[in-house]
């Protein structure tokens, strides 16, 4: 009853379904709302999000596969000169989805390869000069920092850079004079790992 002395009973279905019609657009709401992100994440730029996923074994045998697709010695040439420019596989499956020489070209230019070279050398000059190599230091830098390598073990097409550099050298300890082995592996003509024994 309220104030007035009259039932409300009459009103109870009623509030039963506007309840539920209630709930319904809420849910509604929040599924039309999650829907709007999704859509704009997805329009948003591919690498941006992709750059977030580890690369692994599949997005390796793809890139694989779209080497092996290079059709003209002058585009393994020219592949081969960026290579170790590419910051990732997504970088590199858009360069070698491009459909010819010139596209790809155009591509370079876009992405400015030429400053990356200049800019990794810049960072990495400190590395250099203290005789030390890191994670993405390109081949060359290596050379300049540990020098020639005594042995050079390629995988696959000698272009696409994949190599192991092995280092056989003598160094002074309070014995005397020790052998050390240096390893170092490199993917596309970049550091991506070594060994010291």
């Amino acid at each position: 009853m309220n104030k007035s002395g009259k039932r409300l009973d009459h009103w109870k279905p009623s509030l039963k379904l506007l309840t539920i019609v209630f709930c319904l657009a809420i849910q509604s709401a929040c599924s039309l709302f999650q829907e709007k992100i999704q859509s704009r994440q997805s329009k948003e730029s591919p690498t941006s999000q992709r750059k977030l996923l580890p690369e692994n074994k599949s997005s390796q045998s793809y890139i694989k596969k779209l080497e092996s697709m290079i059709s003209s010695r002058r585009e393994v040439e020219q592949y081969s000169k960026a290579l170790p420019w590419f910051e990732g596989d997504e970088e590199k499956s858009e360069f070698l989805r491009l459909p010819d020489f010139e596209s790809k070209q155009t591509w370079l230019n876009e992405k400015n390869f030429g400053q990356r070279a200049q800019k990794v050398q810049v960072d990495m000059e400190e590395l250099v000069e203290a005789k030390d190599i890191a994670i993405g230091m390109p081949a060359q830098l290596v050379k300049k920092s540990w020098g020639d390598p005594d042995s050079v073990e390629v995988s696959g097409n000698p272009q696409f850079k994949n190599e192991r550099w092995k280092y056989n050298k003598f160094i002074s300890s309070n014995e005397g004079y020790k052998a050390e082995k240096k390893i170092v592996y490199f993917e596309g003509g970049r550091v991506v790992g070594w060994e010291i024994e």
